[in-house]
C-alpha cells in the first residue's frame, strides 16, 4: 500500500478521535480566548486582558454560543439509552472449589532443579567462526 494512503488514514483516524473526544471545542474555546485577549488588551492593556478573559464574569459572545453548543450535546448523548437484546437464555455454569485438599506447587518449584543442571551437550558452533 502507498505511504501516502497509509498517511491520510492516519491524520483522518485522528482527526476523527478529535472529534469525537470533543476535541473541536477546545478548538473555539481557544479561538475564542484569543480574540477576548486582544479585544481587552486593546482598552487596558495585557494584564487587565488575561484577567477579564479568564475569570468567567466577561464572556463573548462565542463562549456563550460554545457553552450552548456543549449543553445540548451533551443532552443528546443523555438520551441514548442501550439495553441489552436477550436472544436465548443462557445459565451461568457453577463454579465448584475444593478446600479440603491444599493446593498443587508451582510448576516452575517442580523444575526447578531440572533448569539449574548445565546441557549435557555444548551448544552448536558456526562453521567458520
Amino acid at each position: 500500500m502507498p505511504k501516502a494512503v497509509l498517511h491520510t488514514g492516519r491524520c483522518l483516524l485522528i482527526v476523527a478521535m478529535f472529534a469525537a473526544c470533543g476535541g473541536h471545542w477546545l478548538v473555539l474555546q481557544s479561538v475564542a480566548w484569543g480574540s477576548m485577549l486582544v479585544d481587552y488588551s486593546r482598552a487596558g492593556g495585557l494584564v487587565v486582558a488575561v484577567e477579564k478573559t479568564f475569570d468567567g464574569r466577561h464572556p463573548c459572545g462565542l463562549c456563550h454560543e460554545i457553552q450552548k453548543g456543549q449543553g445540548s450535546e451533551q443532552k443528546q448523548d443523555a438520551q441514548v439509552a442501550v439495553e441489552k437484546l436477550t436472544l436465548f437464555h443462557e445459565s451461568v455454569p457453577a463454579l465448584l472449589v475444593r478446600v479440603d485438599r491444599p493446593s498443587p506447587p508451582f510448576a516452575a518449584d517442580r523444575f526447578a532443579e531440572a533448569r539449574l543442571a548445565e546441557p549435557p551437550v555444548p551448544p552448536p558452533r558456526i562453521a567458520g567462526v
